[in-house]
Order: C-alpha cells, then structure tokens, then sequence
C-alpha cells in the first residue's frame, strides 16, 4: 500500500519508535536461538566405556574445554558396524548429555541426529501454520504466544524420562521456534518503509543467542540444568510485551481503521514529528480491502508456469535449501571439530556479524549476483578445503577451524543476501507464493542437515563438509542465472494474458511494496 508508505515517511522511515520496535521484537531471537540451538550441546557423547566388551577403545581430547574433560568424539571399533549392544555403558560423570542419559552410543548413536531431524520437521510445520495465523489474527498476540508456549515446552521437555518423549518435545519445541521467528520477522518490517528492510532483515540478535549458548554450556554441564535454565532466563521478554504494539499495516488490512490510527499517532508522539492526514490512508484501505478475485487466480502452479519462471523459481528454492542445510549443518557439527567447543561454538556466532554487515553495505552497490555469488563460493571452498586440510594433514586443527568459521560466516551473509535477490526475482502477484515456497525448501534443508553431519561417523570425520561445499558452490554458480534486480523496478506480471494484464498493472505493487524477507537463521 503506496498511501501508507507515505505516512510512515511522514512519521519517520526509520524513527525512535521504530528502532524501539525493531530491537525489543529481534532481542526473542536471542532465547530462541537457545532453544534451538541446544543440541550442539545435549547431544554431545562424554568419555565412555562399554563393559561388556573387550573391545572397547576411547577417543580422549583434553582441549574440548578449559574446566572439564571428555572427548569430541568416540570410536569402539565401530561397534554400531559389528552390531554391538552396550545398555550398560558408563560414562564420565563431568557432563551429562542426553546420550548419557539413555546410552545413545553404538547401535543407538543414530538417535541424537534423528531428534534433531525431528526438531527440524517440526520448525517446517509451525511456519506453516504460524504463517496464516498470524495473517488471520494479528502479530502481536501469536507472537507472545507461541513464545510463552516455547518456554513452557522447552522447560517441561528437562523432565522427560525417555528419549521417545524428548524427542516429542523437541518437535513442538522446532514448531514453536519456526512460530516465533516468522512472526518476529515480519513484525518490525511493518513499521519501516522499503529503503530501511534490507537492513532489518539482516540485523538482528541470533548470533547474539550463539554465542551466549556457547558460554551457558560451559558453566552447566548437565543437559538438564542447561535447558532449565536457558527456559527460564527467556522470561523476561514477555514484560516487553506493553512496549510492542500489532502492526498497524496489519490492523488497516482488516479494517480497524481506529486501532491502526491510533498507534500512528503514538508513533508521530513518540517520534516528535506532525500528525499526518490519514484521511487518504482509510480511504485507500477501504478500496483495498474489498473482495479481490484477481488473487484468486494465482497458485503455487504459477511459479512454473513459462520456462523462464520455472528456471528462477527453483534456483532461488535449491538457495534457500542450500542456505539452511549449510547453515544448521555446520551449526550442529561444531562440536565435532577439534580444540574447545564452547569456544567453537561462540566464535560460529561472532563470525555471522561481519558477513551481515557485507550484505547491508555492499547489497545495493555491487547488486544481488555478485554479492550472493561471492558468499556462496566463499561458504563452498571454505567448506571443501576443511576436508582436503584434514586428508593432507589433520593435525592442523587451528587451521581447520578458523577456515570452518569463515565457511559459516560466508553462509549466513549468503542466506540473507538470497533472500533479498528472492522477494525481487517473483512477480509481484505470486511473490507471497514465491517466498512461501522458498521458505518450504529451507525447511527441507534444515531437515536433512542432521543427517549429513552423521556422515562424521565414518572414517573421514569432515566428509560433511565435502557436501556442504559442493552445494554451496553449485548454488552461487547458479545465482548467475538469474536476472539480475539491484535497482531495477519490480515485475508485477507473470505473462500478458487476456484479460488480465490490465487488472495485474492497476492492482499490482510497485517497488514500495517489497515484499518482508526472512533472515539466516529461520
């Protein structure tokens, strides 16, 4: 809506009461970011021993952390090739893990990665509904929500007895964070005109949530403390809840016309600027909002439907794949890279920062291919020459790590900047479709990720970096395919049709109505 861009200019692009909405709504990534995050942790396999075998043989490595000592990985002769059973395996009592808990090792070692496989089928499904929920009743309220529900699955998933019904909660745990993060997206977007979106949907405080998990896991040892406590601590962002506002974009879509002037109002108050006529914004609303049957006619069938929209729409879809499976897949296999995983893991968050930055510096210079490009190549050679290094030469773990982390800073500037070149690559009238679809393939990605990192359990323990560099290449040689978009206005039309083509031109969106993007970690 043109007419309401205006007003929040009017109000201020990107006023005080603006960057009170934007930085109080990104600070749930960062207890978000625990809850999902927490299996590079409770998923970690402690020093051990099996004494029902003779065979037994342990993997020590006394730099996994400063206070403590356990190994980053173990190896008994194969045991889950031979079909040994160990119930009954002891393990250190410096730390435990879920796999201590219910003896998750050998014929069992395949549970903690299908958990999180489960954990991220789960953040697929509540996208999903989340997405139209929020459209049918508003941010604010299913944010709070699905949020204090989060904390309540989370805290109550530290009392199980079972790895069945852990595995349970963890499924509504990815769902509730898949809840959360897409309504905590979208939410500050709509306070902001288009120039200042790239920006809010780069920065935010996910990172933040990394690096702090990485310090809570070295204080708590104990799966279940750490989840307690990262559930508890996240309370205190439901008193935000009198500081955050339903978006006003949203509230004139229904025809709440009073409610959304009325938190404009707030918003020129707050800001210090006049009060602007909102007499042409309700009138424009009105027309709007009245029964439209153009976007009846429009379908997921759409996105196929000439060559050239078949061949941008699963370029950008295989994007959003290789951007999430990359990225929570060197996420979760931090902690099989040798040297201190706490300090692994804080690191892996530090090093997003300065590739989102790139992205919001150099975005709209350089344009959409050749900043996607450049952050793709770098992820996928980073990632591939973590597993030459190791076959060369393995004991050059420093080596190995710092290029790993450069991998995962290039990937997480890549996610962002391909969700940028995606919204302006779909036509206007099937782009909610368009990002839809993307976000469905990302799902799917973050789904398959556990199950490449098991492919550590084999005899070259960086083999999943040899998949993730190889899709991370093809995807950035892939983005030259597309048109490029940095400054060039948006299509609103698929194909010239009769009868159509002149209702698409009137009713379609300009350049003002970019579409809101979802940032690297969703």
């Amino acid at each position: 809506m043109l007419e309401f861009e205006n007003v929040l200019r009017q109000l201020g692009s990107f006023g005080p009461y603006q960057r009170r909405v934007f930085v109080l709504v990104s600070m749930f990534e960062t207890p978000v970011a625990w809850a999902m995050l927490l299996p590079i942790f409770l998923n970690v396999v402690p020093e051990w021993k099996c004494p029902d075998s003779s065979n037994a043989s342990l993997t020590y490595n006394s730099s996994f952390t400063s206070n403590i000592s356990f190994p980053l990985s173990i190896n008994v002769n194969n045991c889950s090739e031979s079909g040994l059973l160990c119930p009954e395996a002891s393990f250190t009592k410096e730390i435990q893990t879920i796999v201590s808990e219910w003896s998750l090792v050998c014929d069992r070692e395949w549970i903690p990665g299908t958990i999180t496989t489960i954990q991220m089928c789960g953040l697929l499904v509540g996208a999903l509904v989340m997405g139209q929920l929020a459209d049918i009743f508003g941010r604010r309220r299913l944010l709070y929500l699905a949020y204090s529900l989060l904390l309540a699955v989370s805290l109550g998933s530290a009392f199980v007895n079972s790895w069945q019904l852990f595995a349970v909660f963890r499924f509504f745990i990815g769902a509730l964070v898949g809840s959360v993060m897409v309504v905590n997206f979208v939410l500050p977007l709509e306070f902001v005109t288009p120039s200042w979106r790239t920006f809010c949907g780069c920065v935010g405080f996910w990172a933040v949530g990394l690096m702090t998990l990485a310090v809570w896991g070295y204080f708590i040892t104990n799966w279940r403390y750490l989840v307690i406590g990262t559930s508890v601590s996240g309370v205190f962002m439901l008193f935000s809840w009198w500081f955050v506002p339903e978006s006003p974009r949203w509230l004139l879509s229904k025809g709440r016309y009073d409610e959304a002037e009325a938190i404009l109002k707030t918003v020129a108050r707050y800001n210090k600027v006049d009060l602007p006529d909102f007499s042409t914004l309700r009138k424009v609303s009105e027309i709007s909002n009245k029964p439209e049957k153009r976007f009846k006619n429009f379908s997921y069938w759409h996105l196929f439907r000439t060559c050239q929209m078949t061949k941008n729409s699963l370029i950008v879809m295989y994007g959003w794949f290789v951007s999430s499976s990359v990225y929570y897949g060197l996420n979760f296999n931090t902690r099989d890279l040798a040297g201190n995983l706490h300090l692994n893991v804080f690191i892996s968050g530090l090093v997003e920062i300065p590739a989102l930055v790139y992205v919001v510096a150099l975005n709209n210079i350089f344009g959409r291919r050749k900043i996607t490009l450049s952050l793709m190549l770098l992820a996928g050679i980073s990632c591939l020459a973590v597993l030459v290094i190791n076959l060369i030469d393995e004991s050059q773990t420093t080596l190995i790590i710092v290029i790993a982390m450069i991998g995962k800073s290039a990937i997480s500037g890549g996610w962002a900047a391909t969700q940028v070149f995606s919204a302006e690559t779909f036509p206007t009238v099937v782009r909610n479709i368009g990002i839809g679809a993307c976000a469905m393939s990302a799902r799917i990605g973050g789904i398959i990720a556990p199950q490449i990192v098991l492919l550590s359990k084999g005899s070259i323990d960086e083999l999943p970096f040899a998949v993730f560099g190889g899709l991370a290449l093809l995807c950035g040689f892939l983005m030259l395919c597309l048109p490029e978009t940095n400054n060039k206005p948006l299509t609103d039309h698929i194909i010239t049709i009769p009868g159509l083509d002149d209702e698409v031109k009137v009713n379609g969106r300009s350049m003002e109505e970019e579409i809101p993007l979802h940032h690297a970690e969703s």
